[in-house]
């Protein structure tokens, strides 16, 4: 495959933030006495677009405890995640060398409101790896896991659907990028995921599945000419 097009998503695969939201979001449920299987909600809601995730968590909780869910509870989870990234935030083991040694086109594709995201970049200093090719939920009509934001990516990053690869983390991502037609690495290297993860994404329809970003710079280099 000449000169393709990798589109990175960014919590979980680039920086170690899925832990943080994983964490907060539970909590929140645990204390309003909503119990859920942590995989289960890992497959359900990580990567959702944040439209889709508000609608679909709220719904969890009204349909668990009875009671809406208010505006002031999404402001604290916010509150809280973001006051975590702030204190806690590093790069997924790998991820910077990986990126230094990238021969490919790449850009980032990600759920995350576009103002927080080139925080988080900038946060574990890698905006400098992607420049103009940083791509929102905000952007697009859809999130993940619709296919709307890869498309969007691939065309502003003038690239075919058929050169482009995703690598994504989460069962949302897989989906989204399977169905803008692209090749998915599932990639399991972050620290939210546990034994099973590589089996999920599978599940999501990911065309391979990678542990770590050594073995995605391994992959790179025998699978893929540079750009």
């Amino acid at each position: 495959m000449a000169s393709p097009l990798l589109i990175f998503d960014c919590d979980g695969v680039l920086i170690d933030s899925e832990a943080i939201y994983l964490d907060v979001e539970m909590a929140y449920l645990r204390e309003l006495g909503v119990k859920v299987e942590r995989p289960w909600y890992m497959r359900e809601f990580m990567a959702l677009g944040p439209a889709e995730w508000r609608i679909k968590y709220a719904g969890l909780i009204l349909r668990e405890t009875g009671e809406p869910l208010l505006d002031t509870g999404f402001e604290q989870l916010k509150a809280e995640s973001r006051r975590r990234v702030a204190e806690e935030l590093k790069p997924v083991e790998g991820a910077e060398a990986m990126l230094e040694s990238l021969g490919c086109a790449r850009c980032v594709a990600s759920s995350t409101q576009l103002a927080f995201l080139h925080r988080k970049l900038d946060l574990v200093d890698f905006s400098r790896f992607f420049g103009d090719g940083v791509f929102s939920g905000d952007m697009v009509e859809h999130g993940k896991p619709a296919p709307d934001l890869f498309l969007h990516a691939a065309q502003a990053m003038g690239h075919d659907d058929g050169d482009c690869i995703v690598i994504e983390d989460s069962v949302n991502g897989v989906r989204g990028g399977k169905a803008a037609g692209h090749f998915v690495i599932g990639f399991t290297g972050g620290s939210h995921c546990r034994k099973g993860h590589d089996i999920m994404l599978e599940e999501a329809g990911a065309d391979m599945v990678l542990d770590s970003h050594d073995a995605l710079s391994e992959w790179i280099a025998a699978e893929l000419q540079p750009a």
